[in-house]
């Protein structure tokens, strides 16, 4: 039954019973009218023409009983109610019973072809009377959620075996009916029979008003007079002198509007109230879609908001990079810097500058850092401003030696309040417009920068060296210098990961060796050409740059 949370109070709630005292006013009235009628006909008062509404109020009832049976039959899986279950299969043996009492009526022996004794008809008439008690009686003294022991099918073949038990055993004993019911009317045994049933309702209707003042349950209000009605159905029929007394068809009556309560209390837990909650559960998510609806837009509101000063703060740390790379690069009669790069996102992680440290030396580097975004734009500011200030702490001549370049960048780095994650890699090296000898340092970059030569051969230069990380408390490196000597007419191209990184639709990267036969074959092109060409050949080789593409090229253009 559904258990709503009752109101504290502490006086009589007499709307919550009121129901409740009319239908036990009505019912007392009706007895007392009932007993003013006997007594005026001298004790009994019979209706010699009350069979046919006698036949089709048992009719109707019988058909309540089988209804109130297959609702909870049908919804036993869903409602998971043990003793609704016990109790709808009571109303089935009731209901066959009551099929028996009707068939087995004397003044009907058309429909039953039985001739049956009155006395026969009686037994089966109490018979659905002891079952409807006991089925009632479990129903309000019993745990709703007792486990349930055997299924429904099973519960249908015992209701089937008692039923032909009951039926086999008044056909064998046929004398039994003697004892119950006689020319005087029921006898004092079945009498007592009665008066054990009414018993039963008056306890089952106490029962009912004390959970109805505990919760307050409209379903308890109606079980209720449920009750009291079947309770004054038995003491009407006390007493009975035939199957023609007024005190028949009164209790017939009553017990008919019993069974349509019974049946609204069925129809409206087992039917009624499952699409009541259903309706319900349905109102209240389109009230949380709703409310999740208007959070969302809300929530979307506001990261729209953070996107636009995100994307603000992007704009200005993109600026300050910008402002950060070169905007032109040096060089004179001897030497020709070109830079070219493609970054993958608003604020690139890859670098490169040239920087003229006297008349004859140049500096140039080109890196990588860690990720992308603000963080390496940082890591970029950081590595162009530590490199500039070399310049006053280490003096010209200490710039154009590249190993201990990179030892002061790894010591300030480590020096710094840096994540343990971040890093940088590059190569620093110095070209000698005197000598045409470009030395250099690795710190970590893992391309290898490569000499054209004027008749299309390639040398790769070895790029072995120690990234700039944050492990200066564990690991002190020392960056090499190497050289190599370029002649006129050759061409170094210094390229960030990006570039031979960068795949396809087919998910082929563009690879070294491509690399290396373009410019092989555009070997008498001049940098700055050769640079935008393989930017070009990147852009038709691939439709997204995943990382930042960066190259920058040194060409010898007279003799030293």
């Amino acid at each position: 039954m559904i258990t709503p949370n009752a109101k504290s109070s502490g006086h009589w709630d007499f709307k919550r019973y009121n129901k409740v005292l009319y239908v036990l006013m009505g019912c007392i009235l009706l007895l007392i009218a009932l007993l003013l009628l006997e007594k005026k006909h001298d004790g009994h008062f019979l209706i010699n023409n009350s069979t046919i509404w006698y036949s089709w109020l048992v009719f109707i009832s019988i058909i309540l009983a089988f209804s109130i049976f297959l609702i909870s039959y049908y919804t036993y899986y869903q409602m998971l109610n043990n003793r609704l279950a016990i109790v709808g299969f009571t109303f089935l043996i009731a209901g066959v019973f009551d099929t028996f009492h009707l068939l087995s009526y004397p003044d009907m022996p058309e429909l039953s072809g039985m001739g049956a004794s009155s006395g026969e008809s009686i037994v089966y008439w109490l018979l659905a009377k002891i079952v409807n008690a006991a089925g009632l009686f479990v129903l309000v003294s019993t745990p709703e959620q007792r486990k349930d022991r055997i299924g429904r099918v099973w519960k249908l073949v015992l209701s089937m075996l008692f039923i032909l038990t009951s039926v086999i055993f008044i056909s064998i004993y046929p004398g039994m009916a003697d004892l119950i019911y006689g020319s005087g009317g029921i006898k004092p045994v079945g009498n007592i029979i009665i008066v054990a049933i009414g018993i039963i309702y008056a306890y089952n209707t106490v029962r009912a008003v004390i959970n109805l003042g505990k919760n307050g349950d409209p379903l308890y209000r109606t079980l209720a007079c449920a009750f009291i009605i079947m309770f004054f159905c038995q003491v009407i029929t006390i007493g009975l002198f035939n199957l023609h007394d007024i005190r028949s068809l009164l209790g017939c009556i009553l017990k008919f509007v019993a069974f349509l309560l019974f049946f609204n209390i069925f129809y409206i837990q087992g039917i009624r109230k499952p699409y009541v909650l259903l309706s319900k559960a349905k109102e209240e998510l389109n009230e949380y879609a709703y409310e999740l609806d208007r959070l969302v837009d809300k929530r979307t509101h506001e990261l729209r908001q953070v996107n636009k000063r995100l994307m603000a703060d992007l704009e200005v740390a993109r600026g300050i990079q910008q402002a950060m790379l070169p905007a032109a690069l040096p060089q004179n009669e001897f030497v020709s810097f070109v830079s070219g790069y493609l970054p993958a996102e608003n604020l690139s992680g890859d670098f490169y500058n040239v920087i003229k440290i006297d008349e004859s030396h140049y500096g140039v580097y080109i890196g990588d850092v860690s990720g992308h975004g603000v963080s390496a734009a940082m890591l970029t500011v950081f590595t162009f401003q530590k490199i500039m200030s070399l310049m006053d702490e280490i003096g010209k001549e200490g710039m154009t030696i590249p190993a201990m370049v990179l030892k002061h960048l790894y010591d300030s780095f480590n020096a710094a309040n840096f994540s343990e994650e971040l890093y940088i890699v590059l190569i620093y090296g110095v070209y000698n417009t005197d000598t045409g000898i470009f030395s250099y340092a690795s710190g970590g970059l893992n391309t290898s920068p490569l000499r054209l030569r004027p008749d299309g051969s390639i040398q790769e230069l070895e790029t072995e060296g120690f990234a700039i990380c944050k492990l200066g408390d564990l690991i002190s490196p020392k960056f090499s210098n190497r050289q190599v000597m370029l002649f006129p007419g050759d061409k170094l191209i210094i390229y960030t990961d990006g570039l031979v990184e960068a795949v396809n639709s087919e998910k082929q990267p563009y690879s070294k060796e491509r690399l290396k036969d373009l410019i092989s074959k555009h070997r008498k092109w001049n940098a700055n050409r050769m640079t935008e060409k393989i930017l070009e050949d990147l852009k038709q080789y691939t439709e997204h740059i995943n990382d930042d593409v960066t190259i920058l090229t040194v060409e010898v253009l007279r003799p030293f």
